[in-house]
């Protein structure tokens, strides 16, 4: 076969056509139509405009109340008038199913005024069935508009979802909102911030004089003047004041007040939340009250713990030392009338064990009791414990003292004394230091005292640690035991950089310059 240039030869019967059609869209469609023909066209044109369909025709009110209630559907689309039932009445079965699909009227014959009647009562588009190139734009548009409609009826059922949470947890809460926009906005208070007032939910402005006649008299001026100071600009408020109650409690409510914008306008609003604190109060009240009276029994143990020391170190101090001194000075009468031998050596070792016995017998009592407080002070009573310890360690001393004639009430200046020799007892012990350095002031009312050393310090973090675990109650016990009195203990140390304790205890005593 001859060709004419530039034509291009007919497809090989032998080769099959390789583009892709498009895959068709499904559709489900109720028709309201009572000539079978007028539906087959209807159908073809959809089909020729890429749907894949699935449909059911009815003819009557009960068939099309069956087959919404049966079936799901995606469009409805309805011949105007039929032997016994009209779009009219479809549209009124549309409506009664609850369901939001679009409906849409083909007709053969239909006026325009009925058109938009029907319009006007829910149908979403009309047209003529000699006109079947409009139905499937139409059917389109129609599909995304009710996605949208689908989309917001989820939204809003999310957004008053939400809001009944909020609500009910508000309630649990004991939390109430108000809000107003800037300037002269109204007021706009939740159910529940009536609820936490006792009272009925209050319309417009009213509410505001409503809950103002429940602030407590003493606490209304304050409430008054933050919220004219955040009206005025500031960016926040937080406030506690009393409310009463329509029971005729009285309550502590908290409320956090700040400025902010609207979602959609410039213009500022106040948000503002309110709650109910009293179970707070009282639980913190009680708590306090529980830790004065900690506080009070922890300090009469204390007090006990050294009545007893004392009794213990006099006693070890009067009758047990001078009852092994009696022994010693036996001992060494007996000596000059025996005779070289045994038995002076077995007399000499006697003498030695009863000297080392008293020593430790006036160790343990200094330790339990300084007699040095009761009558030199306690500068001096520190500087002669920290001097005795450090000589027995071999440790350099640097003492600055700086409280001349000072003479601290005794629970002041045991607690005093016992950190220090808790201070010196770890440098000694654990610290591996060279020198030790212990300073003393006070001044503004309060004792200060500062113990360094350059030892090998420690991780504080993991000593806190295990002071919480139980597994060392030094550090604990040296903050308590300030704690008791109104002081405090600051320790800074860390590994191979030394410790430094400083201690601040309050003091009431008088102060005569050295």
């Amino acid at each position: 076969m001859n060709l004419p240039p530039n034509a291009t030869p007919p497809p090989s019967a032998g080769l099959a056509d390789t583009r892709t059609a498009p895959t068709p869209r499904a559709l489900a469609v109720l028709m309201v139509e009572d000539s079978e023909s007028d539906a087959l066209l209807v159908l073809r044109a959809l089909r020729r405009a890429g749907f894949a369909l699935r449909h059911r025709r009815v003819e009557e009110a009960a068939e099309m109340r069956a087959a919404l209630a049966d079936e799901t559907w995606n469009v409805v689309l309805s011949d105007f008038n039929l032997p016994g039932f009209d779009a009219r009445s479809a549209l009124a079965e549309l409506h009664a199913s609850g369901l939001d699909l679009p409906f849409i009227v083909v007709s053969g014959t239909i006026g325009d005024e009925t058109a938009i009647e029907l319009m006007r009562r829910g149908a979403r588009d009309y047209l003529m069935k000699d006109n079947l190139a409009r139905l499937a734009p139409a059917i389109e548009r129609e599909l995304g508009e009710a996605c949208v409609r689908a989309e917001r009826r989820r939204a809003l059922a999310a957004l008053h979802d939400s809001e009944a949470v909020l609500r009910e947890a508000q309630r649990i809460g004991g939390v109430g909102q108000w809000r107003r926009d800037l300037p002269g906005g109204a007021l706009w208070c939740s159910d529940t911030l009536f609820g936490l007032f006792g009272m009925a939910p209050v319309a417009g402005e009213d509410a505001l004089d409503a809950l103002l006649t429940r602030v407590h008299p003493d606490d209304l001026g304050r409430l008054l003047q933050a919220h004219r100071a955040l009206a005025a600009g500031s960016e926040r408020v937080e406030l506690e004041y009393r409310i009463i109650h329509a029971d005729g409690s009285l309550r502590y409510v908290l409320e956090c007040a700040a400025r902010s914008r609207g979602a959609e306008t410039a213009t500022p609003r106040l948000i503002g939340t309110v709650h109910d604190v009293t179970a707070q109060r009282a639980a913190a009240e009680a708590l306090r009250t529980a830790n004065a009276r900690l506080r009070q029994m922890s300090l009469r143990v204390l007090d006990a713990q050294e009545a007893e020391r004392r009794a213990v170190a006099y006693e070890l101090h009067d009758q047990i030392g001078q009852a092994l001194t009696a022994v010693k000075l036996d001992l060494q009468a007996m000596t000059p009338h025996l005779d070289a031998g045994p038995a002076v050596a077995r007399l000499a070792a006697a003498i030695h064990t009863t000297e080392e016995a008293l020593a430790q017998v006036r160790g343990l009592s200094l330790n339990l009791r300084p007699p040095q407080l009761d009558y030199m002070g306690l500068e001096a009573s520190l500087r002669w414990h920290a001097e005795r310890e450090c000589a027995r360690a071999g440790l350099v001393l640097d003492f600055a003292g700086g409280l001349g004639e000072f003479k601290a009430e005794e629970r002041c200046a045991i607690v005093c004394f016992r950190l220090m020799q808790e201070a010196l007892n770890n440098a000694v012990r654990h610290a591996g230091a060279r020198r030790v350095r212990i300073a003393l002031a006070v001044a503004d009312g309060r004792l200060d005292m500062e113990i360094a050393d350059d030892g090998r310090g420690f991780d504080l973090a993991r000593a806190r640690r295990r002071m919480l675990e139980g597994a060392s109650v030094g550090l604990l016990g040296m903050e308590e035991r300030a704690a008791l009195i109104g002081g405090e203990v600051r320790i800074d140390a860390a590994p191979g950089a030394g410790t430094r304790i400083r201690v601040s205890l309050p003091c009431t005593a008088h102060i005569t310059p050295a």
